[in-house]
Parts: structure tokens; C-alpha cells; sequence
């Protein structure tokens, strides 16, 4: 136990956790030992999570950049390779590029927001590589009156690979255990 301890007590000082509110424009140590590699990769590797699920819910559908460039997403069965194969998915998923957006009656409250949530995320780095495991909770509203509500919930595990100095998703597997559109029941799999 003080071991691990003095392990953590040691990433906070070379990360400057202390004084710092963003880890990310801290330069990491020249050389530092595997166990503090592992902590900057995790790091690392959940700040890529961060961004990638703060996506959801907004404009943009260039997922495709969190992934290597044979990196494969697989969403209840349906499977995309490659970037334009998932960010082809992404902007189905949201209904398209020329969706039309309803038009907002100027008496109405504002319009809810739609937001991700991941929990229980488990993350293990082997040197350039690491799996990460999490449940995941898509949340929204109608409008910031209306009651927020669950609109899907499921788990992740998913594959990743160092290149080049960055993390990048190699294999993403979603599986929904709730909330799921009818529409995904034929290629519904469960990971």
C-alpha cells in the first residue's frame, strides 16, 4: 500500500497536478519510469474518451479522428471499417447530413440538450496498446422544462493502439441493453 502510494504521490508531482487545472499542456517527464508511463497513457486515453463522447449530441460527425485508419466500429452488430465507413455511419445515425431541423416556435422554452455519460470505465495499458471497458448513458430532454430522462444505456470495450505519440481506437465494440432504436433488433448482436 505505500508503495502504491508513493507511485501516485510521484505522478502527481511530475504531472503538476498540484498547481495545474489541464493536465494535457503539461510536458511530460523525458524519461519517466513504465509505472508513470502508464499513468500519462491512461490519462491520455481518457481525455481521448472525454472529447470522443462530448461529440454526441452536436454537429460535428468527424468521429473518424479518434480512430486508426483501419480502425473498426462495431455498434450492435453494424460494422464500419475505415473512416468514411464510420463517419458514414455517425451522420445516418443522426439522420443525415440534409436533415431538415423542425422550426422552434419562438414561445417555446429553449430546446433540451442531449449529453453522454460514461461510468465504471476500466482502462489497462500494455505499452502501446490498451483496452478499455465502460457502461455508457445517453441522457436528454425535449427542453430545459422538460423532465430529463435515459434515452439508451449499454456497454463499450474497445481496443486501442499508440501511434505515432497518440492514442487512437483500433476496435470500438457498443452493445445497447436498453433504449435501443427498433430499427438496429435485425442487426442486433450482443459484444
Amino acid at each position: 500500500c505505500a508503495g502504491a502510494l508513493a507511485l501516485l504521490l510521484a505522478a502527481a508531482v511530475t504531472l503538476g497536478i498540484a498547481g495545474c487545472t489541464k493536465v494535457s499542456n503539461i510536458a511530460a517527464p523525458a524519461n519517466p519510469s513504465p509505472q508513470v508511463q502508464a499513468l500519462l497513457d491512461r490519462v491520455a486515453i481518457e481525455n481521448l474518451y472525454a472529447d470522443y463522447y462530448a461529440n454526441f449530441g452536436g454537429d460535428d460527425s468527424n468521429f473518424a479522428r479518434y480512430y486508426t485508419t483501419d480502425g473498426v466500429l462495431d455498434v450492435n452488430g453494424l460494422v464500419a471499417k475505415g473512416a468514411d465507413a464510420i463517419t458514414a455511419m455517425y451522420v445516418q445515425s443522426s439522420g443525415g447530413e440534409d436533415t431538415p431541423r423542425p422550426s422552434k416556435d419562438p414561445k417555446a422554452p429553449p430546446v433540451g440538450k442531449f449529453h453522454m455519460m460514461i461510468t465504471n470505465m476500466k482502462v489497462d495499458v500494455h505499452g502501446d496498446s490498451a483496452t478499455i471497458d465502460l457502461f455508457w448513458d445517453s441522457l436528454g430532454a425535449s427542453s430545459v422544462v422538460g423532465e430529463p430522462r435515459v434515452t439508451e444505456y449499454g456497454r463499450e470495450h474497445s481496443e486501442l493502439v499508440k501511434q505515432d505519440g497518440k492514442w487512437l481506437i483500433q476496435h470500438r465494440a457498443v452493445t445497447s441493453y436498453g433504449g435501443m432504436p427498433k430499427s438496429l433488433l435485425k442487426s442486433y448482436v450482443v459484444r
